[in-house]
């Protein structure tokens, strides 16, 4: 194996890795998040990038044409792009400085791809990756001197963001922005300057290896972090593989049954025909999906489900106690929770318990939440993971926190909010089978958190408006009342 293979074939597993990062984004993005399409956009092209540069010094190696894989590494700039987008969209998901972003680097980038394909304005046929030699278009340098400026804009930017990070969140998405950083800068610098400022004798396209450390700091941070569980790829990729391996057998088993009557001609459109009336239009694919997740998933993740379909439901009831009663039993059912317990604020400030079941079912009447827990949810802002306050904080800082953590059996701490203000606090106990929550977890009960705030807030107003219907009636009969005693004494006169 020569240097040029040596390069090459490596690239070709990283590029799997990040395809196979930019589906696992796209598929696993319950929130529809626009961080997770940024990324994987950057996943994604990193992953032609890698390849790209693979088939290069691949088919040098073997004298074959290797021009239009040098051109296309240049949709190794769409990284830049997407990284800064990901990163803006860190900071606020409807950011306009990320639209406004998109809008422009993505067509400047698309236009100076078509060039590098189309024309020798950029690449020329004089580039030979190995020993590196290039005859560089007059527009090489200044758009490599643009892609490194963005690239400092990148770096720029994630330094930022890194200061206003705190806690949990700054541990969580860490691994994510150094992997970023280590991504582009490496790649300015190789990409980039030295190819302006040096002459060196460095092959630029070298600069997707800088791509690995970014890829595995990511699935490093999925995994500790646990932003999906695994077994659900590991599900689908099952079901897929299984699925084609029947869809091929049955092809295979069709033709040779029709082939002596129909002939080879007429056997294979006819044998797909019903294969694919078979998969497409009978439940089979489903049955056949649903066999193999749960034998991986063991119906672990149905409850998604259960909680989906109860978030259309708990906007439609209007009896406080009924609804905090409903809320309460689908979280706790659908999760198999050890306690869930529902704390709502009083006119008092103070955040009493309204409702609970399971372990917090035998609390004292009134028990209000612990001011440091109500401090902890404020500053978050988000649902905090008490198994996670453990890796950011301090002993000292932990200890008495997590006592209180686990005398209100709170694993998952969750704010309800409306308009804005914290209305009250969702608390979820661990899991009875002892498994850990997931991201999908914690995104899912964030949303019907959000739509039981909305509905608590209705119920109130019900239940007052309700309240005082019933006052206004005890009045007017005792108005009436009071009026035929009255008339009663005027005729007994």
């Amino acid at each position: 194996m020569n240097i040029p293979q040596i390069l090459g074939f490596p690239l070709l597993a990283v590029a799997c890795l990040e395809l196979l990062l930019g589906i696992l984004l796209l598929r696993q993005n319950p929130r529809n998040s626009p961080v997770n399409k940024a990324t994987a956009a950057c996943a994604i092209a990193a992953a032609v990038w890698s390849l790209s540069a693979a088939f290069m010094y691949i088919r040098s190696s073997m004298g074959l044409d290797h021009i239009v894989f040098a051109r296309l590494s240049w949709i190794g700039w769409f990284t830049v792009p997407t990284a800064l987008q990901s990163v803006l969209f860190l900071k606020d998901e409807r950011s306009r400085r990320a639209r406004i972003a998109g809008m422009v680097l993505y067509p400047f980038w698309t236009a100076v791809l078509a060039l590098c394909l189309f024309t020798d304005l950029i690449v020329t046929n004089g580039y030979v990756p190995f020993p590196y030699h290039n005859s560089p278009g007059p527009l090489e340098a200044p758009l490599r001197l643009i892609g490194g400026l963005l690239v400092f804009w990148l770096v720029y930017e994630i330094l930022r963001l890194r200061g206003r990070l705190t806690g949990y969140r700054r541990s969580q998405l860490g691994w994510y922005l150094s992997g970023t950083i280590i991504f582009g800068a490496g790649g300015a610098v190789v990409g980039g300057f030295l190819q302006l400022f040096t002459g060196t004798g460095l092959e630029p396209t070298l600069s997707a290896y800088f791509s690995l450390p970014w890829v595995l700091m990511i699935f490093y941070a999925i995994t500790r972090y646990r932003l999906f569980d695994v077994r659900i790829v590991i599900s689908n990729t099952m079901s897929t593989l299984l699925l084609f391996a029947l869809f091929a057998w049955a092809h295979v088993v069709l033709f040779r049954l029709l082939e002596p009557f129909a002939g080879s001609v007429f056997a294979i459109p006819l044998s797909l025909s019903v294969i694919v009336l078979l998969f497409f239009a009978t439940p089979f694919s489903r049955t056949v999906r649903d066999l193999v997740q749960r034998s991986v998933l063991q119906d672990k993740y149905l409850y998604q489900d259960v909680l989906r379909e109860s978030i259309n439901a708990i906007v439609t009831i209007l009896d406080f106690g009924e609804l905090l009663d409903y809320i309460s039993d689908t979280i706790q059912k659908g999760l198999r929770a050890e306690c869930v317990s529902l704390y709502l604020k009083g006119e008092d400030g103070r955040f009493a318990l309204r409702h609970g079941i399971g372990g917090i079912a035998q609390a004292p009447q009134g028990l209000t939440l612990d001011p440091a827990m109500i401090d902890l949810v404020q500053q978050a802002g988000t649902a905090v993971v008490r198994e996670e306050l453990e890796r950011v904080l301090s002993e000292k800082d932990f200890g008495g926190l997590n006592r209180t953590l686990r005398e209100a059996c709170a694993e998952l701490i969750i704010p309800l909010r409306y308009k804005g203000q914290l209305a009250g606090v969702l608390t979820v106990g661990s899991k009875g089978n002892g498994e850990p929550y997931v991201q999908s977890d914690i995104d899912l009960l964030e949303v019907l958190a959000g739509h039981a705030a909305v509905a608590i807030e209705n119920a109130r107003l019900y239940d007052e408006a309700k309240r005082a219907q019933e006052s206004l009636r005890e009045s007017e009969a005792r108005l009436a009342i009071m009026a035929e005693q009255s008339i009663e004494k005027y005729l007994s006169k």
